[in-house]
């Protein structure tokens, strides 16, 4: 009986031990520039575990918005992007769709297929 009380409580110290840690090693994060820059590092030094902060990352709204737009505001990474856009039919969809979703982006993307058909036209491809 008392071997039992034993083990549950050095269990119990283990996890209050862990717990505190993970506190503060999040802590320690956020406050400790070289101690984040190691873990930042050792994220994107992994391809597999860089692919699954990025999907956390994305699972969140308000995270997925600022993952995005720090995206779109990098050159590279906006061009690479929509080049990606432009080789899938599906996302093309997308892009359309939500261009065309009110009047004015119709009309834009009217114009645009208009001005697309003319200049084929004039080429001489069909």
């Amino acid at each position: 009986m008392k071997a039992g009380w034993i083990g549950r409580a050095m269990a119990a110290a283990l996890l209050l031990a862990v717990t505190s840690c993970a506190g503060d090693l999040a802590t320690e994060i956020r406050t400790n520039a070289p101690v984040r820059e190691r873990v930042m590092t050792a994220i994107v030094s992994d391809g597999a575990m860089a692919q699954q902060m990025t999907q956390r990352l994305l699972a969140t709204d308000s995270l997925r918005t600022r993952v995005v737009e720090t995206m779109l505001h990098d050159s590279q990474s906006a061009q690479y992007v929509l080049a990606r856009i432009g080789h899938s039919p599906d996302a093309v969809d997308l892009v359309l769709q939500a261009a065309a979703a009110d009047s004015a982006g119709r009309e834009h993307v009217m114009t645009l297929l208009k001005g697309m058909q003319m200049a084929m036209k004039a080429g001489g491809t069909h």
